[in-house]
């Protein structure tokens, strides 16, 4: 069976989930590495819209879609025109997308739920989020916004559990040295916490992790 990832990040996220579709065949559209057994596209962060739209640009003979710029698209989500006929072939016989809530809270929120809709009902695939459970997805596809900033050091924020943790490329962005003790102000709340290196982890992305937090990136902003 084929299955669609669009989490960031799935071992972290949901484990379990993981688990269940070990054995099949899983393509992952995403920001951020992962260490399982699948296929990777990369896309910018905050850029899952545009990526959608390429794939539906390619799909579906639509007015709509005919009227976007693939160019555009493709240079400000870092996605080759050359990658989208095998993502697209991936998709047509795809029977799973999972789904985690920074791709349903991000920019563009209401096209993405209305792209994903589409191919769901167009191709018979289940949307899912991260327990598992099938999602039915309403929209309204009208003009994309322009895409959130994300050049310099982001976090991913999640409750799992306290931390704050990147690697070496995200520590040189952060201007951070492993052991500081920092403040880190988010969306939801300020969190007093230390940093730590890991060195498994590339890119300029680091983990902020505490209680209360959604799974979302931003900007990192710190205070010492």
């Amino acid at each position: 069976m084929k299955v669609l990832s669009l989490a960031s990040i799935l071992s972290f996220q949901a484990p379990n989930l993981l688990e269940t579709f070990k054995n099949d065949d899983i393509l992952v559209i995403s920001p951020l590495d992962d260490d399982i057994n699948a296929k990777f596209v990369k896309c910018e962060i905050g850029s899952l819209s545009y990526v959608l739209a390429l794939i539906c640009k390619d799909l579906f003979d639509d007015e709509f879609f005919d009227s976007l710029d693939e160019g555009y698209l493709s240079g400000e989500s870092n996605v080759g025109e050359e990658e989208l006929p095998s993502i697209c072939d991936f998709i047509k016989n795809c029977r799973v997308i999972i789904v985690s809530p920074e791709v349903l809270n991000s920019i563009n929120s209401q096209q993405i739920r209305a792209m994903l809709n589409l191919l769901s009902s167009s191709f018979g695939i289940r949307i899912i989020n991260l327990n598992g459970y099938d999602l039915n997805l309403d929209g309204v596809l009208n003009e994309f916004d322009e895409l959130s900033n994300f050049d310099g050091a982001v976090i991913f924020t999640h409750s799992k559990f306290n931390e704050f943790r990147g690697g070496e490329y995200f520590k040189v962005a952060a201007k951070l040295r492993d052991g500081d003790s920092i403040t880190v102000k988010t969306i939801k709340k300020d969190v007093k916490t230390q940093f730590r290196l890991d060195k498994n982890i590339k890119g300029t992305v680091g983990f902020l992790g505490s209680d209360g937090l959604d799974y979302s990136y931003e900007i990192l902003n710190i205070t010492k």
